[in-house]
């Protein structure tokens, strides 16, 4: 096991974290209520049994004595593609972490809360320019909303989800051109709407062990403004809730009419997350 000491003597850094290590970082991220695509990603290797390293990424923890939850500072991952996903208590362990992903020619895509987004942020600018960023909150719905419309994905729905994730791409500035369609299908992880036969509006989500969280809510362009992605984001709400205790989504805070249609399904502000994109 390597590990390295950072600049004080009270933070420690585990950069080869085990599964049972990686369990101890993701409980630590879900009582510390931290960045969802942090407890997201964390959340799926774990669900698969997968380190990091073996896919090219890496995981940090920052900790005091022993990885256990009470003792955890920090936790940092990187993606492929330079994705950094980093959530932390303590400026010093947000230091050495981030150390980590400068000395792997990383970020591109950081993603981060409020509270680090103000210490990362004049740090990253020593290494990096910045491109764009985004503030952003976080947002719980626990109610389920009436005059939900939609069903669940279907393999005959390859040709619009292609589509989707095409238009995505191309409007947002983000995502992915080659997710496994066929999987988020089987899993029920990927919900439409039709009208007149035709796809209209397109919703994925994903998960931990107790929320649910919305991604990348989607409605064709010539389709906007008549009501589908209330329909289907309050279909798949009621769908959610189900089986986990709270659905949860991020939305840029100057989206105003993308926060207006989350609060009329009942989603309320819990807490503001970040989101930029540097280059060296």
């Amino acid at each position: 096991m390597h590990e390295d000491i950072s600049a004080t003597n009270i933070i420690k850094i585990l950069e080869t974290p085990s599964i049972e290590q990686m369990r101890a970082a993701a409980e630590w991220l879900a009582n510390y209520d931290s960045t969802p695509d942090l407890q997201l990603a964390l959340y799926s290797l774990l669900k698969q049994q997968i380190i990091p390293q073996q896919r090219g990424g890496l995981l940090a923890i920052a900790y005091t004595e022993s990885i256990v939850p009470n003792n955890i500072k920090g936790v940092m991952m990187i993606k492929p593609g330079n994705n950094l996903l980093i959530e932390s208590s303590d400026y010093s362990a947000t230091e050495s972490l981030l150390a980590i992903a400068v000395r792997e020619n990383c970020p591109h895509r950081v993603f981060t809360s409020a509270l680090v987004k103000s210490w990362i942020r004049p740090l990253l600018l020593k290494h990096y320019s910045l491109q764009r960023e985004y503030d952003q909150f976080v947002m719980i719905c626990t109610q389920p909303s009436i005059g939900g419309e939609g069903r669940w994905a279907l393999p005959q729905d390859f040709e619009a989800l292609q589509a989707y994730a095409i238009a995505y791409s191309t409007e947002r500035g983000s995502g992915s051109l080659n997710y496994d369609w066929d999987s988020l299908i089987k899993q029920r992880m990927i919900a439409v709407l039709e009208n007149s036969g035709q796809i209209v509006s397109i919703v994925r989500y994903s998960a931990t062990k107790r929320d649910a969280f919305i991604i990348a809510p989607f409605t064709f362009s010539k389709f906007r403004r008549q009501g589908f992605a209330q329909k289907l984001l309050a279909f798949l709400i009621g769908e959610l809730l189900k089986e986990y205790s709270a659905v949860k989504l991020w939305v840029d805070e100057d989206n105003l009419p993308a926060c207006a249609l989350y609060h009329s399904l009942g989603f309320q502000q819990v807490r503001h997350c970040y989101t930029g994109y540097f280059t060296s």
